[in-house]
């Protein structure tokens, strides 16, 4: 009987270009007091996401009360010239809305998330949360108390006390980005009242900020209930001076190791000075990071100390971005008994990135991974929201993210090897240790 033939192997199919991000064409416009408005229609769900940031961060705290930007921002919801903050709360509830304020060194941002038919009294409450706070005696005490106990009971992570002082060495204590946006204990503690109202007064200003609005909206209409909204909101805000950032950090090439007694691990960072937002190296920069620890797993790092090793559940790095510049940082935890070998494996593998070109292969499966996430970037209102707010915030063309897998495909070998020469170099960089030498 006659066998049948091999089937023949047919070659796998090649992949084509990732096809590319669909980026809603935002509109633009500034209202009549300043403020800009970035507004991107979406209807896919009935909820609208508007963010609105400010020049309110903690580059604008006075000297002696690091924190007050952070507390005027914990404050912004705790009562306003109409309502109490639980009078707030209860109709926040009633609409299904949320209203939340977060402040970094450089913006203070008032988020909003509304359902599509309640979009008007949610833009009012907005407006009103962001334009006439009243700093309430007793919320203001009770919000203080709560910062305090905060900050008391963040101290207790040595994951919190690594982050702390990482900063705090690649940037040093007179630049803002050396301390937490959220301040400290002494400048919460004794920052008076009318030290709050007065940084609102002069930093809670529509010209230089901006909003976001993206969701399921008609963008006329959202022009008419913000125009009318904010029309009693007047003033231009102010711009940060900040320090020149420095070269590399004072302890650069060195580790600074803070004991913690019964340590089961040790909390590593790697901290260097970054690249501004703008530049035209980010996106280089941020194809090597990704190599380099861009995933907590199959970056060199985590598939050194992770898979390798098994010292780690995951090891990342990334680079963070500010107005002034910005910084890079590597994390990871160990157990104590290998930090030694963990700060040389991790150094190890910096070094071959300032020093190897990556192969052809390493690089291309970081690009599609690159471009391959970016879709996801824009699928529901508040990433969108994010994204344009990424491109508000830093001057970025408008056309940014369309373009973006472009300027991601054309990054070389030799581009990846420059950027981290500059910035992964151990010898330009300083490593924090919290938990090795416990006991000693």
């Amino acid at each position: 009987m006659p066998r049948n033939p091999s089937p023949a192997v047919l070659p796998a199919p090649r992949l084509g270009p990732p096809p590319p991000p669909r980026v809603p064409v935002p509109l633009r416009w500034t209202l009549p007091n300043g403020l800009r408005v970035v507004a991107a229609p979406m209807h896919r769900v009935p909820q609208v996401v508007v963010r609105l940031a400010i020049r309110a961060g903690s580059v604008f705290d006075p000297p002696e009360h690091p924190g007050a930007a952070s507390f005027v921002g914990s404050l912004m919801t705790e009562g306003t010239a109409s309502f109490s903050a639980e009078a707030l709360n209860a109709r926040l509830d009633l609409l299904g809305a949320a209203l939340h304020a977060s402040v970094g060194h450089d913006f203070a941002e008032v988020e909003g998330v509304f359902l599509s038919e309640t979009l008007a009294e949610g833009i009012a409450l907005l407006a009103e949360v962001v334009a006439r706070p009243t700093f309430p005696a007793d919320e203001t005490e009770r919000v203080r108390a709560e910062s305090l106990d905060a900050l008391v009971a963040r101290l207790d992570e040595p994951a919190n006390v690594a982050e702390d002082r990482v900063a705090l060495e690649t940037f040093g204590a007179g630049h803002p980005y050396g301390l937490p946006a959220f301040g400290t204990e002494e400048g919460i503690a004794g920052v008076p009242v009318e030290t709050l109202r007065r940084f609102h007064a002069e930093h809670y200003l529509p010209g230089g900020s901006f909003l976001i609005a993206a969701g399921d909206f008609d963008a006329d209409e959202l022009r008419g209930l913000l125009a009318d909204a904010f029309a009693g909101w007047t003033g231009e805000a102010r711009t940060a001076v900040y320090p020149p950032l420095r070269e590399v950090p004072a302890e650069a090439g060195r580790d600074v190791v803070v004991p913690w007694v019964d340590a089961a691990q040790s909390e590593i960072r790697f901290g260097g000075i970054g690249l501004d937002r703008r530049a035209p190296g980010w996106v280089p920069a941020a194809v090597a990071n990704y190599i380099l620890g861009g995933s907590t797993i199959t970056g060199r790092l985590g598939a050194n100390l992770r898979e390798d090793k098994g010292w780690t559940y995951g090891a990342r790095s990334t680079f963070t971005p500010g107005l002034a510049g910005g910084g890079w940082i590597a994390e990871t935890a160990v157990d104590v008994e290998v930090t030694a070998d963990a700060l040389g494996e991790m150094r190890a593998e910096m070094r071959r990135m300032s020093t190897e070109p990556v192969p052809a292969d390493e690089l291309r499966r970081a690009k599609d991974a690159l471009v391959l996430s970016l879709p996801r970037a824009f699928e529901t209102p508040a990433r969108v929201a994010s994204r344009l707010g990424t491109v508000e915030a830093y001057g970025l063309p408008a056309d940014y993210w369309e373009t973006h897998p472009a300027r991601v495909e054309a990054v070389t070998a030799e581009d990846v090897l420059r950027v981290s020469r500059v910035h992964f170099d151990p010898a330009r960089l300083v490593a924090v240790v919290v938990g090795a030498g416990a006991g000693e």
